[in-house]
């Protein structure tokens, strides 16, 4: 790939993350709008190592109280952010999303130009989709986060009617708090995705290298991301396993 393609992807990817964050500065004032004043919602000085807030298994990003609308407690060290990004990428979820990406792919004939036949491609598929989504967790939970001082966690709306949290879990992706708890554009989605697409591109196919495979990895990372504020806000996970536990406990 000559260095004259790689600035044509970079710019790329740079103008969709200005687009990006134009569109969370004009969120951003939308939420005073759309939304009750957050600083009825978030502490007055947010004290750092709040990071067991987000010990779950399901949801390590997520962080949780006991009632919905108390302050949420804002604000985490870089060592946090750095700890809590090694969390996520050792959890026993990333091999599982890993998995499951690479089997969407083959079924649906997208992703990289791996071959298809046979246990090896599908390691190399597999393998591919795991440092993927390594990588774009130690940018967007880590590296963006520590350097523009923003807490990288999804806080909930945790009450209200359906529609409202998901516009809450929508605007999120765009919007995000920083460490001191005022608002701000999600750099750490924006950026970081728009980063990890672009780290990406040098341990995929590269006859699967091009700017428009980069940007579209960018979007999907960010479509993604934004049904996973959903699944968080809803905390469907728990939803599910509640619902399997009584059904097993009606058969027993």
């Amino acid at each position: 790939m000559n260095a004259g393609f790689k600035r044509a992807i970079l710019i790329l990817v740079v103008v969709a993350s200005a687009a990006g964050i134009s569109s969370a500065q004009q969120a951003v004032s939308a939420f005073s709008a759309d939304h009750q004043p957050m600083e009825s919602i978030l502490p007055d000085a947010p004290s750092p190592g709040t990071f067991d807030d987000a010990s779950s298994v399901e949801y390590p990003s997520l962080v949780t109280k006991q009632n919905p609308r108390q302050p949420f407690s804002i604000g985490m060290t870089t060592r946090e952010k750095y700890a809590l990004a090694y969390r996520r990428i050792v959890s026993p979820q990333l091999p599982m999303k890993a998995a499951f990406v690479s089997g969407w792919e083959l079924a649906t004939g997208t992703g990289p130009d791996f071959r298809t036949n046979g246990w090896g491609p599908f390691a190399q598929r597999f393998g591919y989709n795991a440092a993927t989504i390594s990588t774009t967790i130690f940018f967007n939970t880590a590296v963006v986060p520590s350097l523009v001082h923003q807490d990288p966690r999804y806080f909930p709306m945790g009450y209200g009617s359906v529609k409202s949290r998901i516009g809450w879990a929508v605007k999120s992706e765009f919007v995000g708090f920083g460490d001191d708890g005022h608002r701000m554009p999600n750099y750490a989605n924006l950026v970081g995705f728009a980063l990890s697409s672009i780290v990406a591109n040098a341990y995929r196919p590269q006859s699967t290298v091009s700017a428009g495979d980069t940007a579209k990895s960018y979007a999907i990372k960010v479509a993604v991301s934004t049904g996973l504020n959903v699944v968080r806000e809803f905390q469907l996970f728990d939803q599910m396993k509640t619902i399997m536990h009584h059904s097993k406990n009606a058969e027993e």
